[in-house]
């Protein structure tokens, strides 16, 4: 497992609707222990802070602080190599699953063009004929 996979599910066992239970709390400590200690106590300054650790990016975007990412960084995320943090909220960064995608809806319609045509002045009717 790597290691922001590890975050997340550290991140959901402690902030999760079954925080507190002897399982989860069995499971986090294995997970923290996992860990590398330089990562773990980030994260736990996040948490102790009242902060999730972990945000997902969507769009560029950082869901944690809602501040578009700089497009090194966004491309570093992309390339999945290495351990990325917000340089906003300092959060963990991990992107989000893509968006489903619609299902087959139907082609938008064109709109009808409308067709001015030129009047001419009743003046030249009567030359005309």
């Amino acid at each position: 497992m790597r290691i922001i996979e590890q975050l997340v599910r550290l991140q959901e066992l402690e902030l999760g609707p079954a925080a507190g239970t002897a399982a989860t709390r069995r499971e986090a400590e294995a997970l923290r222990a996992e860990v590398m200690p330089v990562v773990l106590g980030h994260y736990e300054r996040l948490v102790s802070r009242g902060k999730k650790a972990v945000a997902l990016v969507r769009h560029g975007v950082c869901t944690g602080c809602q501040m578009q990412l700089p497009s090194g960084l966004h491309a570093k995320l992309l390339r999945d190599d290495d351990l990325c943090v917000c340089e906003n909220c300092a959060r963990y960064l991990k992107l989000a699953p893509p968006d489903p995608a619609p299902a087959a809806a139907k082609p938008p319609v064109p709109a009808k063009r409308l067709v001015r045509r030129r009047r001419t002045p009743p003046a030249l009717h009567a030359v005309a004929a």
